[in-house]
């Protein structure tokens, strides 16, 4: 490919000042880079033409040009992912949507906000505060993540086990095909039975059907009080009874984490945060609940005084402020930062009925134990859901080339053990390039199949994100 050639005819279609050619002086050559990658380590990013669309029909008029002469793309987001889903390693152009990040328009009667898709997920949040309103979906990535992108991965996030995944908060959206052609699927409206539903193919699809350029995301009212309670617990048995709990008492559970003592360690070592508690413990559990007076916290005390009597835990602590609050949610959001910033890491976002939780983490571990002998195991999770983040840390002695090697080796037959226990392989990080090859631990080869058929009827020439997920 000729880049300065498709610089230069990008720059006619949408502005100069939207395309940038690597080296040319415009971007620092590191920065560059960074929008071709995500934080991934495998995949170096390789690509030379980098736009900033700021409208919908701008990502249209690129994406019709690079159908037209068979030109890759790839779309760029927060770069948040853990699965490769952003990178562009064979000189792709990149679309960023970080200009696109501007409020459309505002439903107060249906409570929804439509906005674009680069907007900050944070700011998302802000902008529904500001009219009254929540948006549920939150997770450690919302100061970076981009809305569009979350909506690409069907990300879940720390309170999926009360509002559910972002699929659920989705009315409407507006979307790139291969071709260069705009759907937009209505999102003024709650009912609309006029066949299939084909936005909820977008979601999820990690950028390979379409690019999002725009959202019409649902709001609900705000929580009326959060409260947060910490917990030891010795055995991780306890962590699934402690949950049982939860189910006897009438109080929202809002979320439901866990994390184990070398998690919080490595927080504790990033971010300078004190010991939770005196005693150390092998697990720790973050559960945090919606209340509404006198009442409810009267609720909260009974939930921790009956853990403590059937001796689930060595010790616990209700937060008593939003300050408090904050606090204990660092020791759990602070760990993928932690991990990721100080360590090379294997992720594996996985997730199991909870019933079968117990028995897989048994036979998962004599299997880890066995192969990553030295190797150190971060587990922590979104257990109320099922999902569990499995973090391989990366010797001090390995490259990373035989530390990758070492884990691809294993994770087959990490991913047997996940089928037999009637799991998935990717909970919310998705499949990118990192999980391509066991897409069959999950799906059957009918279901692949169907999949590569949607694939060519929206992106027929498979420039869109090509690699990624089949």
């Amino acid at each position: 490919m000729d880049f300065t050639k498709t610089t230069n005819d990008l720059s006619q279609l949408i502005g100069e000042k939207k395309v940038i050619q690597k080296n040319d002086g415009t971007m620092d050559e590191a920065l560059f880079n960074s929008y071709g990658t995500d934080r991934t380590k495998v995949y170096p990013p390789n690509y030379q033409v980098l736009v900033f669309p700021e409208s919908t029909e701008d990502v249209a008029a690129v994406v019709s040009y690079a159908y037209k002469n068979e030109i890759a793309v790839v779309p760029s987001g927060g770069r948040t992912g853990y699965a490769g889903g952003a990178v562009a390693k064979n000189g792709e152009i990149v679309i960023s949507l970080a200009k696109m990040d501007k409020v459309v328009d505002f439903d107060p009667f249906l409570g929804t906000l439509h906005v674009q898709a680069g907007m900050i997920t944070k700011n998302l949040h802000k902008e529904a505060e500001e009219r009254g309103f929540y948006f549920p979906v939150d997770f450690a990535a919302t100061g970076s993540s981009h809305i569009g992108g979350n909506i690409a991965t069907n990300a879940g996030g720390v309170r999926v086990v009360h509002y559910g995944l972002i699929r659920d908060w989705i009315l409407g959206l507006t979307v790139v095909n291969g071709k260069g052609e705009t759907y937009r699927f209505n999102g003024e409206i709650l009912k609309n039975n006029t066949g299939y539903d084909l936005k909820h193919l977008f979601i999820g699809s990690e950028g390979t059907l379409g690019i999002i350029t725009e959202a019409v995301v649902k709001l609900t009212k705000p929580p009326k009080d959060i409260r947060v309670i910490f917990l030891a617990v010795p055995e991780y048995k306890n962590i699934l009874e402690i949950f049982r709990e939860t189910h006897n008492f009438d109080l929202p559970l809002l979320a439901f984490e866990f994390l184990t003592d070398y998690c919080l360690d490595k927080v504790k070592e990033h971010l300078g945060v004190p010991d939770p508690f005196q005693t150390p413990s092998k697990y720790y559990v973050l559960m945090e609940f919606e209340v509404d007076g006198d009442t409810d916290e009267e609720k909260l005390y009974s939930i921790l005084e009956s853990i403590t009597e059937k001796e689930l835990i060595t010790d616990g602590s209700i937060a008593q402020n939003s300050r408090q609050n904050e606090t204990f949610w660092k020791y759990r959001e602070g760990i993928s930062e932690s991990l990721s910033l100080a360590y090379t890491v294997h992720k594996n976002d996985i997730s199991l009925p909870l019933r079968n939780m117990e028995a897989f983490l048994d036979e998962m571990t004599a299997l880890l134990t066995k192969k990553y002998q030295g190797f150190h195991i971060a587990l922590f999770g979104h257990i109320g859901d099922g999902n569990l983040h499995l973090n391989i840390v990366k010797p001090k002695d390995l490259t990373d080339a035989d530390f990758f090697a070492q884990c691809k080796q294993v994770d087959p037959e990490m991913f047997t053990l996940i089928q037999k226990f009637k799991g998935s392989i990717s909970a919310e990080h998705g499949i990118g390039l990192l999980k391509k090859d066991y897409l069959n631990f999950s799906r059957s080869e009918s279901e692949i199949d169907t999949m590569k058929a949607i694939k060519l009827a929206f992106d027929p020439k498979g420039i869109l994100n090509p690699g990624k997920v089949l």
